[in-house]
């Protein structure tokens, strides 16, 4: 009975810390801060307990290393994102320091903050991950799921022109019509 009820408990904590983390990430998608790691983080809690969060966790990693990979690509694009996140930094701590400006907290400011350090902590990785790749002559980690996403897309292209033949009446010298 007390492994029915600690099962339980867990689901209930994980469900509602997934939902929590799941509502940052989206308010983050439009706020300052980094929404898709922390929207793939909230599916990546529910996937614990939840099939259907798995494939949405997937979806969310991807379109995450997609977007920090294209970040790295650039250079121009990879200068924006580390002043951004130092500029996001400095925000936070202006946001503690200064009373006077609106929803000036450590709360705010300790948000902006960490905020800042996961844009920068984000762009290091993937300037790392992409550096280490080109070195050694391989793909990075977004070629690899970009990669990985083509040949299951032709999987199921072969998998449906191979339905379509089996179900397609067959016609020939001998057959009628």
């Amino acid at each position: 009975m007390l492994t029915q009820s600690a099962r339980l408990l867990r689901r209930i904590a994980l469900t509602v810390l997934g939902i929590v983390v799941l509502g940052v990430g989206i308010a983050m998608l439009v706020l300052p801060g980094p929404g898709f790691l922390v929207v793939a983080l909230g599916f990546f809690v529910l996937s614990l307990e939840y099939e259907w969060a798995r494939s949405r966790f997937e979806r969310a990693r991807r379109k995450a290393a997609d977007l920090a990979d294209q970040a790295a690509a650039n250079r121009f694009s990879s200068a924006f994102t580390i002043l951004f996140g130092l500029g996001m930094i400095a925000a936070g701590i202006v946001w503690i320091v200064v009373d006077t400006l609106p929803a000036s907290s450590p709360w705010s400011g300790g948000s902006l903050i960490f905020s800042g350090l996961v844009v920068l902590a984000t762009m290091i990785v993937s300037l790392w991950q992409a550096k280490q790749a080109r070195d050694a002559g391989l793909p990075t980690p977004a070629e690899l799921l970009e990669q990985h996403d083509q040949e299951q897309h032709d999987r199921e292209q072969r998998d449906q022109e191979e339905e379509w033949a089996a179900t397609e009446p067959v016609t020939g010298p001998g057959s009628p019509g």
